[in-house]
Order: structure tokens, then sequence, then C-alpha cells
């Protein structure tokens, strides 16, 4: 039967060892901005998530001026990140566009959604 003792040490098995380590390190030192970005893309989606929460699982008012502060946080790593990336904010949201009318060509079906032509969809995004 596991225990927590034996689950720590039964997880070393499938970690890396200092030598893979080193490689992830590296990789990130070469791109620290975008991790710094992301990191902060995730983090304020959860913040907007979670004062969504606070109204739906708690009750409290809903802090709409809250939701937007947050949202423009959102933005401003997203901005971030397409100014690393010399894109545009149109042009990735034309992109997105386009994908969604490749992926639901009239409207939004469940069938649709379960049956996605990721194929199409990536010719798409490599445009």
């Amino acid at each position: 039967m596991m225990n927590t003792n034996n689950y720590i040490t039964a997880t070393s098995r499938t970690d890396g060892d200092d030598e893979h380590y080193k490689a992830v390190a590296d990789r990130m030192a070469s791109c620290a901005r975008l991790i710094h970005y992301t990191d902060g893309l995730v983090t304020e989606a959860a913040e907007l998530k979670d004062a969504i929460k606070k109204h739906t699982a708690y009750g409290t008012e809903l802090d709409v001026p809250n939701l937007k502060e947050e949202l423009g946080d959102v933005f401003w790593y997203a901005a971030r990140i397409m100014d690393m990336f010399d894109w545009s904010m149109g042009d990735v949201m034309q992109l997105n566009i386009d994908k969604l009318k490749a992926r639901y060509p009239e409207k939004f079906t469940q069938e649709l959604a379960e049956n996605r032509d990721l194929e199409k969809e990536r010719e798409i995004l490599e445009q």
C-alpha cells in the first residue's frame, strides 16, 4: 500500500537528473521575458476568474471595475508577448477569427467542438 513517504520516494524515478535541469535552466534563461509575461498572463487570468468565483460561489457583489482592471492586466501581458514576436494585435485577432471560422463555419455546435480538424486549424495558424 502506498503511503506518503513511499509516494515521495517513488516520484524520484520519473524526475530528471542534474544534467536535465541544467538544460532546462539554459532554455529558461534564453526566454526569461517570455516566461515572465506568460506567468503574468496566467496570474492575471486567475485573478479575473477569482473575482467571478467570489461572486458565484460566495455570493459577493460582482466587482465589475475589478474585472475590467484584471482584463487590462491580461491585455498588458499579451501585448508584451506580441511585441516580442513583432505581431500586431490586429494580425493575432484576425488569425483567431480565421481559425474559428474553420472550426465553426456557421456557428458553434457541440459536434464541431468535439470533432475539430486540427490539421486545417494548424495550416491556418502557420500561414
